[in-house]
Parts: structure tokens; C-alpha cells; sequence
């Protein structure tokens, strides 16, 4: 998670793991609030006041649960779980670890932050990256009468067909 955080970047190496947009891509996913309301609502232990790309788990039989996550300057990892395999009761990534993710990393952040807009992006958008208007029911390039849009990162090299779902009538 901190080579993502970093674009792509080996910490220690400074070798190249994965492509800057594919680094870009990841963190613009993992740090979508909106996104992830639909599945835990909103105002949980994963929104924070500044950017944050984060990814909870729990493992088969709830036996532990992980959250981890980045900003610019802050990756932090939090693993939640029984040393003799047993199971957790009511304990998934987002009520297990994820509190405690929520205050290690708010406080990570009040002792390292740098101090930038903390608002912004965590990664700034490559250059082969354009953001673009989606029909939100196709996935389509919106139309005048798409209902709902969203707007989302794409390949400049990827073609986008317009919303063909969505047509104006007479009645509107």
C-alpha cells in the first residue's frame, strides 16, 4: 500500500512495481467515499477529513479482520484477530479493525501530515488519464438524457461510446 501511495514506487528500492496510472487508478477507488457508502453508510470509522484510499477485509469464518490504507504522507496497516485461530464474534474489517485504523491514522496524521490541502487527491492524475461525464446506470459517456451521472477517470486512449440506454422523447 505505500509503493500505491507513492505512485507505483517500491518504498526502500524505488523500483517500479506497478504503472503510475494503475497507482492513480487504485488510490481514486480506495479513497471514494461515496462509493463506499453504498456498502457501509456514511460517517463510519473509514471517512475522515482529508483524503484517505482504504480497504477493509475479513477472512473466511470471521476468524480476523484487517483495514488498511494511505494518505500522501501516512500508510498504516491494522490486523484484528485471535492468536489461536478462533472466531470473532460480530468482528469484520470495518467494526473490528477499522476504528482502530480510523484513530491511528488520524493520529499518524496530527504528528505527520505536511500540512498540503488535505482535500486533494492523494495522487495527482497522470497524463494519460482524462476525467470524463458517465451515465451512471450504463457506464456510457452520459447524454442529454442520461438521469444520472457520475464523473470518473479514464484511459485518453480508451474509447467511449455515448450512452445509447437513455433517449429523449416527447414527454421528456
Amino acid at each position: 500500500y505505500a509503493m500505491l501511495a507513492r505512485g507505483g514506487i517500491a518504498v526502500r528500492s524505488t523500483t517500479r512495481i506497478v504503472s503510475e496510472r494503475t497507482a492513480f487508478f487504485v488510490a481514486d477507488i480506495l479513497s471514494d467515499n461515496d462509493a463506499r457508502s453504498f456498502v457501509f453508510g456514511r460517517g463510519g470509522s473509514l471517512e475522515f477529513p482529508f483524503t484517505v484510499a482504504a480497504k477493509t477485509g475479513t477472512s473466511q469464518a470471521y476468524r480476523d479482520n484487517w483495514a488498511v490504507g494511505f494518505t500522501r504522507d501516512v500508510t498504516v496497516g491494522v490486523w484484528v484477530g485471535n492468536f489461536d485461530r478462533e472466531p470473532m464474534r460480530g468482528s469484520s474489517g470495518v467494526t473490528g479493525a477499522g476504528p482502530i485504523f480510523h484513530e491511528i491514522l488520524t493520529a499518524a496524521m496530527e504528528r505527520y501530515g505536511r500540512g498540503h490541502d488535505l482535500t486533494m487527491p492523494i495522487l495527482s492524475a497522470p497524463r494519460d488519464v482524462r476525467q470524463v461525464a458517465l451515465c451512471a446506470m450504463s457506464g456510457l459517456a452520459a447524454g442529454d438524457a442520461c438521469p444520472t451521472r457520475t464523473e470518473e477517470w479514464v484511459p485518453t486512449e480508451s474509447p467511449l461510446g455515448r450512452c445509447t440506454w437513455h433517449h429523449a422523447s416527447d414527454e421528456g
